[in-house]
């Protein structure tokens, strides 16, 4: 149920991540809080990530949940082979799917994934309203580590 991304899903992981990112997203919090900047919203500027995310030899870090031929879920990884510190930029499971273990079992095979590409540690990022993810990422094994702050003004 678990593949590598190709190229056919990009615009499923695009859709995923418009929906499940609209309550915990910093983009989608300067939009609440400023409106739109740029004639852009914020799912705009979100996507970007993704079509970061499966750029190139990225693409290779990108594994879906697939099931019937749909995809539910999706998790991308990137490594820093000199710092042997991997990171987690997103990952997704469609809202009517959630609760079966779909992104349990998605981080596990991407943390097995960065293990046998010589990482050491990894590290994932999320917003304290994520009640969700504050939940799920320690019964991972993460550790919080740090807070920050995100700042804006117009001009």
């Amino acid at each position: 149920m678990i593949r590598p991304y190709c190229p056919a899903d990009l615009e499923k992981l695009k859709e995923i991540t418009g929906i499940c990112f609209a309550e915990v997203s910093i983009d989608a919090n300067i939009e609440a809080q400023f409106g739109p900047i740029g004639s852009r919203d914020w799912r705009w500027r979100k996507l970007r990530h993704i079509d970061q995310d499966v750029e190139g030899q990225r693409a290779q870090g990108v594994f879906v949940w697939e099931e019937k031929g749909q995809v539910l879920g999706y998790i991308t990884t990137r490594i820093d082979v000199e710092s042997r510190i991997g990171w987690i930029p997103n990952l997704a499971v469609r809202p009517q799917h959630q609760g079966r273990g779909l992104g349990r079992k998605l981080m596990e095979h991407a943390l097995d994934d960065l293990h046998r590409q010589g990482m050491e540690a990894v590290k994932i990022e999320t917003l304290a309203q994520n009640a969700i993810g504050s939940l799920f990422y320690p019964s991972m094994g993460f550790r919080e580590v740090a807070r920050q702050i995100h700042y804006l003004m117009r001009l």
